[in-house]
């Protein structure tokens, strides 16, 4: 085994590397081995040491946390790998993952998280490199096995839930659920606010269970309202940045509400906000081409340096013929665009934020706080500090 190599790999796919030699002497390749669990943990050594064992292909572990590692047998010993996240740890989590391998700090590295085919190629690559040599067909096969989910298993599953599902509900109740989803969805599109609400709320009480358990399936139902609500808008010309931005925001306050109501509130808010976009475009009829094109690249980037021609190469016209096509369409230009987006981003750092003045200026992609000042001033007619002192006034007497 080629240490350097190993060492070159460990830094490169951010994962710790260990090899442990027949006579049990450890070789950790990275820094820092007093948090390592494969470094601190003689069980989880023997777990992965007893898999890897019996067979040539990589064994890999699954753990409570949800992190995976891997033994790789070699020669003379053992390359470990490992933990390897399929899920964000929060710091309590990390805390009880590495408490849980006799490791005590207070200061728990956070953990890159990757998919399992992404794992899975780690382990490939780390095999081809320390054997100089890849997996024939049927033991990448028996690696494929251990990270994809038994077929058979989803499908008996999938036949459980099924049945149940015919035991419990109605056809009827599912046909009257998909007509009324329809019914939301034209709504939306047609940018009938009260309507998209009303028969939403309608459906709430008809709809098949999402889960048993009645806040999960409230919270499910409310995320797959606003997720298709916000396609519905995307095809009534919203442009898809907004849209995602708006159910992003509302999906992640439902998923963080503890009660019925306020997931009926986050989603009501969410087709609120998704029908008044269409209403907007419905009412500007004038800005559906090139110019609102221009604009949706500009809310994508508005934090970057923008250049008129990367714009117009994304858009694919000639850049003297898009900033024609926008003051045709707009009677702006294209500067001008930018930087109302940035002062629009900036306003709601000052009323929402506790960035300094400064902060906020690199933030919203203004070259520095003075020339955010003057553009400030131009278009809101105010100082940023004024506007921010008074909204804060004006929150005080209240």
């Amino acid at each position: 085994m080629r240490e350097n190599h190993v060492r070159i790999l460990c830094s490169v796919i951010k994962v710790d590397l260990v090899y442990e030699e027949g006579d049990g002497s450890l070789t950790a390749f990275f820094d820092n081995a007093d948090e390592s669990p494969l470094m601190q943990s003689d069980h989880l050594r023997r777990i992965l040491r007893e898999g890897a064992q019996g067979q040539t292909a990589p064994f890999l572990w699954h753990d409570e946390q949800d992190c995976y590692y891997a033994a790789i047998r070699c020669e003379r010993g053992f390359l470990l790998m490992g933990p390897m996240a399929h899920q964000r740890l929060n710091a309590a989590q990390r805390k009880q993952m590495y408490a849980r391998y006799g490791i005590r700090s207070d200061s728990i590295r956070v953990l890159p998280v990757f998919t399992l085919p992404e794992i899975r190629n780690m382990i490939l690559l780390t095999n081809t490199v320390i054997e100089n040599a890849s997996l024939e067909n049927e033991e990448l096969l028996q690696l494929n096995r251990i990270i994809n989910r038994d077929e058979k298993q989803a499908k008996r599953e999938m036949l459980r839930f099924v049945m149940k599902e015919e035991e419990e509900n109605d056809d009827a109740a599912y046909r009257h659920s998909y007509h009324e989803e329809q019914l939301v969805l034209q709504a939306v599109r047609e940018g009938r606010t009260e309507d998209a609400i009303r028969i939403s709320e309608s459906m709430d009480r008809d709809t098949g269970r999402l889960s048993d358990v009645d806040l999960r399936h409230r919270r499910n139902l409310a995320i797959v309202a606003i997720t298709l609500c916000s396609r519905a808008a995307i095809e009534a010309g919203v442009p898809p940045t907004s849209a995602y931005r708006i159910s992003g925001y509302y999906i992640q306050k439902c998923d963080e509400a503890h009660d019925p109501a306020h997931i009926l509130h986050h989603r009501n808010r969410a087709i609120e906000e998704l029908t008044g976009r269409v209403q907007e475009k419905l009412n500007k009829p004038q800005s559906v081409g090139y110019a609102e094109k221009a604009r949706d690249y500009i809310r994508k980037h508005y934090r970057e340096k923008i250049y008129l021609e990367n714009m117009a190469e994304t858009i694919g016209l000639s850049p003297s013929y898009l900033s024609r096509m926008f003051k045709q369409e707009t009677g702006g230009c294209l500067q001008d665009a930018i930087n109302e987006e940035r002062v629009f981003r900036a306003a709601n750092l000052l009323l929402y934020s506790e960035l300094s003045l400064s902060e906020i200026a690199v933030y919203v992609g203004f070259p520095n706080q003075s020339y955010m000042g003057k553009i400030f001033r131009k278009l809101k007619n105010v100082t940023p500090k004024t506007y921010r002192d008074t909204f804060r006034k004006q929150e005080v007497d209240i």
